[in-house]
């Protein structure tokens, strides 16, 4: 491999001529700190040129109209300019981009650059065990935590960001040991407010590392007699305690919307995306089953990451009638759960070498459904040639293509 020095030249020139290909290099020397920033500029070009979905656009449009121009003062008066939530990570976003840009472009490209760097922290939490030589079972564990995570979640803006924060804090407790790392986590309502959810489930897990272990596994088989019964515990709240406000809107009325928009989504729901989260899930339980049957002595402190994904996973279950808090934390739970099965994987080669065939196989399928989900689900997005042949100096049609291939323009 080049020196520092020369590395940073050859990937600039790369990133100049053909961002793919930069991107492409990057990949095969991720291990090294310069290839993940350029790996960060690629997501910043990749951000510029991809479409926007209603979310982002809805983000970008906002800061137009209400922060462009604005002083912070004129800002944090308007109830316009804060109806995203008080969380201040969008606020103090579009603030500092209003700045100097008004760009659609400038505008998705930093989230985007901004997203991948947050997953990049949280990726470097476990370093220690993929900078080294990875068998193959190993490496396609890795692979299955990358995937779990969808490359269009940046256009959320704030929550996926949050959970990269909070997870990358977390393994540096995990890793460390040292509390002020967990203490930090909690920083990531700052990101999104309902990311105090995850606080509290991480309450509860340490909670229940008090007591009977076989009260987790109980908690957890009711939990599924719960969803089975798809109890709309918000729902009983608000017949509870009517007329709960919040602002000009009541919280009965979000309530009653969106449970009409849950019940049209599962029943249209594509079948092939709509049980990723389970399918992984699934083949995830049969690696470790065979982890247990070749009597692997699972590391007390990287088994609080596992029992984390099972409370996470526990709490989704109980709440199944709230599809957005089912959805994003079930694949929080996901998400952990592969980093467990990695650490576990890269510490114990050797005692399961003899079935690491076995592991392979499993592994691979759930990551190469993992892959396929998002491409199949964004394609008609991704077959644009701007995306693979452009550069930054090049602009093939003057915008950005939503879902269906038509173009925006301010």
């Amino acid at each position: 491999m080049f020196s520092k020095g020369k590395h940073i030249i050859f990937q600039s020139l790369l990133m100049l001529a053909s961002p793919l290909v930069s991107f492409l290099v990057a990949l095969r020397f991720y291990k090294h700190g310069i290839s993940q920033i350029f790996l960060v500029i690629f997501a910043f070009y990749f951000g510029m040129h991809f479409y926007l979905s209603n979310d982002i656009t809805y983000h970008y449009i906002r800061m137009r109209m209400f922060y462009c121009d604005k002083s912070w003062q004129e800002i944090l008066i308007n109830p316009d300019a804060l109806g995203n939530g008080l969380d201040y990570y969008h606020i103090i976003l579009k603030y500092v981009i209003s700045r100097f840009s008004k760009s659609r472009e400038l505008f998705a490209g930093i989230n985007c650059a901004l997203y991948s760097g947050m997953f990049l922290f949280f990726f470097n939490q476990f370093k220690n065990y993929y900078k080294k030589f990875l068998p193959v079972s190993c490496g396609i564990l890795l692979l299955c935590v990358v995937f779990t995570v969808e490359f269009y979640w940046y256009q959320g803006i704030r929550f996926w960001i949050g959970v990269f924060y909070f997870a990358g804090f977390y393994l540096k407790y995990v890793n460390t040991e040292k509390k002020i790392f967990l203490l930090l986590s909690a920083g990531c309502v700052f990101f999104h407010y309902t990311l105090v959810n995850l606080i509290a489930i991480l309450i509860v897990n340490w909670g229940l590392s008090k007591i009977w272990p076989w009260f987790r596994v109980i908690l957890l088989g009711v939990s599924f007699i719960y969803r089975a019964l798809s109890v709309d515990f918000m729902g009983w709240i608000i017949k509870k305690f009517p007329g709960i406000d919040l602002g000009a809107r009541t919280v009965s009325w979000i309530h009653e919307d969106m449970q009409i928009r849950i019940e049209r989504l599962r029943e249209n729901a594509n079948v092939f995306y709509s049980y990723r989260s389970e399918f992984m899930i699934f083949f995830g339980v049969l690696i470790m089953m065979i982890f247990w049957s070749r009597r692997i002595r699972f590391s007390t402190n990287y088994l609080q990451i596992f029992f984390f994904a099972m409370t996470i996973y526990t709490a989704v279950n109980f709440a199944y009638a709230e599809l957005i808090f089912f959805d994003r934390f079930l694949k929080i739970s996901v998400l952990m759960f592969y980093v467990f099965l990695f650490i576990m994987a890269a510490q114990n080669y050797e005692k399961y070498k003899g079935v690491s065939l076995i592991i392979m196989i499993l592994a691979f399928i759930p990551m190469f459904y993992a892959f396929l989900t998002p491409i199949i689900e964004m394609r008609n997005s991704l077959l644009h040639k701007e995306l693979w042949f452009g550069n930054f100096f090049i602009d093939w049609n003057g915008g950005m293509t939503d879902h269906h291939g038509k173009w925006y323009f301010d």
